[in-house]
Formats: C-alpha cells, structure tokens, sequence
C-alpha cells in the first residue's frame, strides 16, 4: 500500500515548489483565522447540540490564546488579541467576529496548493491510501456523544467552504488532549486527501489502467 502512495504521490510531485516557497508561519496564522471563522459561523448559527456548542466554544477559546504567539512568529501586530477576548467572554459573536475578519483581511490563507485542479485517478488513489491508512478508523464511525468529534470528512468537504476545508486539513486535528496533535501529512498528501474527500464518496476512485 505505501509503494502505492508513493508512485501515486509522485505524480503530481511537480507542485511542491508553490507549496514550499510559502512562509509556513504566515500560512498557519492565516489557515488558524480560517478555521476560527468557520468555528465562530457554527456558534453564531446555534444549530448543533449543546455539547458540540460547548466544545466550539472551548476550541475557540484555546485559539484566542495561542493566537498573539501565532501573530508574533507571523512577525504580525497582536493588539488586537484583547478586545478579541472581552468579546468572546461575553458571547458578543459579532464584535469577535469583525475584528476576526480584520485579522483574516491582512492575513488571506492561500489554499491554492492544497485544493486540487483537476485531479487524476492516481492523485485520488493516493488519497484514498491515505484516507484508509490514518484517517478512517476514526473519521468513518466518529462518536457523536463528544465535544468535538471526529466527523465525517467526505461530508465536511461537501458541506463547508473549499478554503475552510483545506484550512483544517492543514492545521491537523482539531480536538482536545486525547486527540490533537501536529499535522502529520505533507502538501503534497493533504492535497491528495482533499481531492479524495472531494470526490464525494469512498467509491468513486477510479480503478487503476492496466
């Protein structure tokens, strides 16, 4: 399986130079605006149970303070951090959510090298790999009765934007202690995922030519 990512990896190889020559630093600042709007939509849209309400909540909570570290290694101004709490504590969704639209104006996420063009059958069996490697046993069957449960990808990628969508994939796993930790893919195969969850059902994968 892995000799079968890699060849399939190798296929689109040609776009690692866009996605290597952007600053990481500034990228992962603009990706973490990103997800914390998507985020910020989902409470201001008070449709999910109070639980996930809870967990939204608490994820924003702990963005709002990693976030002035985040701006300084973006060599970026954090003033803003403050009135961005004060509105928080207060559940003042729409102040917290101007001034996070300040932040993202100055900080855009480029998702260009993470959301595919037109991908090819090897670039989708590549997410595929993937997808049944690291992501599945957790993603296909998540457990709902959690503050943040590890959803279904296929429907993420249908139901939010492409860029908030890319954003994610990019920063990792979003949860709490038991289950974040740092993104472990490449571009390269975040674009393979990406694709692959695009493609909207686990059985739409192209068999290989022969």
């Amino acid at each position: 399986m892995r000799a079968v990512l890699v060849i399939a990896l190798a296929a689109f190889s040609a776009f690692a130079p866009q996605a290597a020559a952007q600053d990481e630093n500034r990228r992962r600042l603009a990706g973490e605006l990103t997800v914390m709007a998507g985020d910020l939509r989902r409470l201001e849209a008070a449709a999910e149970s109070p639980l996930r309400l809870e967990g939204l909540r608490a994820r924003l909570a702990g963005a709002l303070a990693s976030l002035p570290l985040l701006l300084r290694q973006a060599a970026s101004d954090a003033t803003a951090v403050p009135a961005m709490r004060d509105a928080f504590a207060r559940h003042d969704w729409q102040s917290l959510g101007t001034r996070l639209r300040e932040l993202r104006d100055k900080h855009p996420f480029d998702a260009g090298s993470l959301v595919p063009g037109r991908p090819t059958s090897a670039w989708l069996r590549a997410g595929e790999a993937l997808h049944r490697q690291t992501c599945a046993g957790c993603h296909d069957a998540p457990a709902v009765d959690t503050q943040l449960p590890a959803l279904n990808l296929f429907e993420q990628a249908r139901q939010m934007p492409r860029e908030e969508f890319a954003a994610r994939l990019l920063l990792g796993v979003r949860g709490d202690r038991s289950t974040a930790y740092r993104n472990p893919f490449s571009d390269l195969e975040l674009a393979a995922l990406q694709a692959y969850y695009e493609q909207g059902r686990a059985d739409a994968v192209p068999a290989p030519q022969r």
